[in-house]
Order: C-alpha cells, then sequence, then structure tokens
C-alpha cells in the first residue's frame, strides 16, 4: 500500500494517486514554510510525516482533519514568528512527535481554537512565551515536554472536555498549567499525572503568576496525582472555579501556599495530597466575596516553614473560613500554627476533627470576633506542642487560656471535646 502525503528521511512528497509533488528537503538555511505548508494543504491521505532533519518555517496552519507527526527527538521545528503552528475550526487533528524550538518569548508556539478532539503528544516544546496555547478547545494534551517557556506551559480558555495528562513543564516564567473559563462556569478539564517544576513569577503580582497549577472561574475541574515543586507562588491554586476536587498530588519547597482554593469559589474537596517543605499547607479562604463549602481530608502536611512570597510569613499547616470541614489530616513541624479556624469575623460552619498534628508553635486556633459563627473542634490528637493546644483568637491576638486544659473557660460560639493533648 503506497502512503501518500508524507515528509520522511530529510524528504517531502505529497502524491495523488498519480502525480508526486515537489520534493522538500530540510535546510537550516532557509525558510521551508511554503513546501510545508502545501504538504498539509495537499495530502490526500490526512497525514503528514515529518523525518529526521530541522525545518525553519514562519507559521503552519492546519485548516483540515489531520494528523501531523515526526520521530520524537529527531524531527525539530524552529520558528521565530509569533504563532508558530496554528489550529482552527476543524476536529480530530493530531500532533505528535515533533521538537518545537522557539526564539521569540512573545511566541504561543502551538495554538488551537475551536478544535474539537485535538490530540498533541509526545512532543517537545522549548522557548517561546507559551508552549500550547487553547481556546474552546477538547481533546488530549499527554506526554508533552515543555520548557523554558517565557509566560506559560499550557493555557487552556473555555475548554469543552479537556485532558491534560502526563506531561512535563519545567522552567516557566510565570505559570505551569492553566485552565481559566472567560466567565465563571463548567469545565470538566482534567489534569492528572503531570510533573511541573522550576515555576517562577516573573511578571510579578500577589498569586496570580508563579503557581504550578493555576485554575480560574473553571468549574468542575478535577487536579489530581501531579508532582509539582519549586513554585514561586502555590503548587495548585484554584481562584473562583465550583466543585473542583485537588486530590492524590505531591507538592515541595512552594514559595506561598501550597493549595490554595479562594475568592468566589462554591464547593472544593482537597484530598490526600502530601505538602512537603512550603510556606503554607492548604487555605480555604475570601468568604468576604463569597468563597465556601470545602472538605479537606487526609492530607499529610509537613514543615510548614512560612514565607516571603507577596508578604506572606505565616508557617501554617491548613486556614479555613466557611462551611469546611477539616478532618483526618496529618500536620508535623509547623512552623505557627497547625489549624486555623476563621479570622475576624469571616469564620462561619467550621470543623476541626480527628486530625493529628505533632510539634507545631500553636496547634489549633478558632476565631472569636464578634461576628463569628459557630466552630467546632473535636477528637483531635496534639502531640508535642510548643506552645498551647488550643486558642480563641480575635484576628492575631489571643483571647483565651488554653483551651485544651481542664476546666477551661469555652467561648460560646466554639464546642471543644474530645481532643488528646500527649507529650
Amino acid at each position: 500500500m503506497k502512503r501518500r502525503g508524507f515528509v520522511f528521511g530529510g524528504a517531502a512528497f505529497v502524491a495523488s494517486s498519480a502525480v508526486a509533488h515537489d520534493v522538500i528537503v530540510p535546510d537550516g538555511s532557509k525558510d521551508q514554510t511554503q513546501q510545508l505548508q502545501e504538504a498539509i494543504d495537499k495530502s490526500t491521505t490526512g497525514e503528514v510525516l515529518l523525518g529526521r532533519g530541522e525545518f525553519n518555517i514562519s507559521e503552519l496552519r492546519i485548516k483540515r482533519q489531520l494528523r501531523l507527526s515526526g520521530i520524537p527527538g529527531s524531527t525539530v521545528l524552529r520558528s521565530l514568528h509569533e504563532t508558530f503552528l496554528s489550529i482552527s475550526e476543524f476536529s480530530m487533528v493530531t500532533v505528535e512527535g515533533i521538537y518545537f524550538v522557539s526564539e521569540n518569548s512573545a511566541a504561543k508556539i502551538l495554538v488551537a481554537q475551536r478544535t474539537g478532539d485535538l490530540t498533541v503528544r509526545n512532543c517537545q516544546f522549548r522557548g517561546g512565551g507559551t508552549g500550547i496555547w487553547l481556546e474552546g478547545a477538547s481533546g488530549r494534551i499527554e506526554g508533552n515536554v515543555i520548557a523554558g517557556c517565557a509566560t506559560s506551559g499550557i493555557f487552556s480558555n473555555d475548554a469543552r472536555g479537556l485532558a491534560i495528562t502526563g506531561n512535563v513543564v519545567s522552567d516557566i516564567g510565570n505559570n505551569g498549567i492553566q485552565v481559566w473559563q472567560s466567565e465563571k462556569r463548567e469545565d470538566g478539564t482534567l489534569v492528572t499525572g503531570n510533573r511541573v517544576s522550576n515555576i517562577a513569577a516573573k511578571d510579578g503580582g500577589t498569586g496570580q503568576n508563579g503557581n504550578g497549577i493555576n485554575v480560574y472561574r473553571a468549574g468542575n475541574v478535577i487536579v489530581s496525582n501531579n508532582r509539582i515543586s519549586d513554585c514561586a507562588f502555590s503548587g495548585i491554586r484554584n481562584n473562583s472555579g465550583d466543585a473542583v476536587q485537588i486530590s492524590g498530588n505531591s507538592i515541595s519547597r512552594s514559595g506561598e501556599v501550597a493549595i490554595y482554593v479562594e475568592f468566589s469559589f462554591e464547593g472544593a474537596v482537597v484530598a490526600n495530597n502530601v505538602l512537603t517543605d512550603v510556606s503554607f499547607g492548604i487555605s480555604i479562604t475570601n468568604l468576604d466575596v463569597g468563597g465556601r463549602l470545602a472538605a479537606v481530608t487526609g492530607n499529610l502536611i509537613r514543615n510548614a516553614k512560612g514565607g516571603t512570597a507577596a508578604g506572606v510569613t505565616a508557617g501554617g499547616g491548613i486556614h479555613a473560613e466557611a462551611d469546611t470541614l477539616i478532618a483526618n489530616n496529618v500536620i508535623e513541624n509547623a512552623k505557627d500554627f497547625g489549624i486555623n479556624l476563621g479570622w475576624g469575623n469571616y469564620a462561619r460552619n467550621l470543623t476541626a476533627q480527628g486530625n493529628l498534628i505533632r510539634n507545631s508553635n500553636r496547634s489549633i486556633s478558632a476565631s472569636v470576633t464578634q461576628g463569628a459563627g459557630s466552630i467546632a473542634i473535636n477528637a483531635n490528637h496534639i502531640a508535642g506542642a510548643k506552645g498551647p493546644a488550643i486558642l480563641a483568637m480575635d484576628h492575631d491576638m489571643v483571647v483565651s487560656e488554653d483551651l485544651a486544659t481542664a476546666n477551661a473557660v469555652i467561648p460560646p460560639a466554639l464546642v471543644v471535646s474530645g481532643n488528646v493533648v500527649t507529650p
């Protein structure tokens, strides 16, 4: 069987059943955009294969159903253009096994807009501004290596059923993987099994940059089983995404809050994550703008040491403000506090139950500021506390004795029962 429409072994052939088109030989001294674009446009099989070699191009466009593939690590496309490879308005497009190199720090290397059943796999993206930029896409982004981008590794806006799985994203200027919606609504992207490391915040800010995985206004997103390390701000940050699940992730050395669930979100599960050597563990916050409703369970947090990103210096394990259950977590060596329940009058329907807190300066604190709501602190095990085990607070002011001691006077808004304190 004859294979038509391919670039292979350093030469290009675009053939119909009877006619072969021009041969394209990789040549690093000239722009080969026209020849490669012709191969893409005229392939009769819907498949363009690129063999070993390096091609200099400006911009390529895919406007049809197509598979564009190369030999991983050996097929190199190099461009200085601000858009490198663009895909638009078509379904069933696959790009695989190609090494993309950009020396333009503003470039979006691969752009896909309004594409269904898109697959980008086993490719490498080096340099540029953003490795993969998606608008209104569905499909799979899997097994790619993305490094050295000035702005973002993978950016998705208004996804329609997307999976971002098994990618390696490292040495990025501002954010590793971003899942956004242009307005607050369901998204449903799966972000699973990725390795994200060395994410800076070169454009500054107070948390909009410097994150390993960032979810913004996107609901029903699942962020699971990722390995994330060395982020200037958060390992995982969910801003205003409803019904988000964050589970089974391993995060080390974050400069601010390792897992941040903030602003106008409703509903979050943060479960079974392992956080080590972070500035701050988990924060469920911003009741002042409607942030509420979470389950924080089964997490292991070690060595929350405080940090300097955005002025954050406290080394805390878990903080929550509204309608949140904090249960069955293990927190060890928190510099300042293990669990903090509420801040000022931003405290409502909070429960800390069945947690193990070891070697923390202040193990559990609860806000009793005027206007704060009910808080339950039950059946926690506090071991090796360096300071008081359970305290009532008015903002950052201590307003009670240690509530874990016998005959302590419990403030009216608190329920404190069944806690165990050991050396």
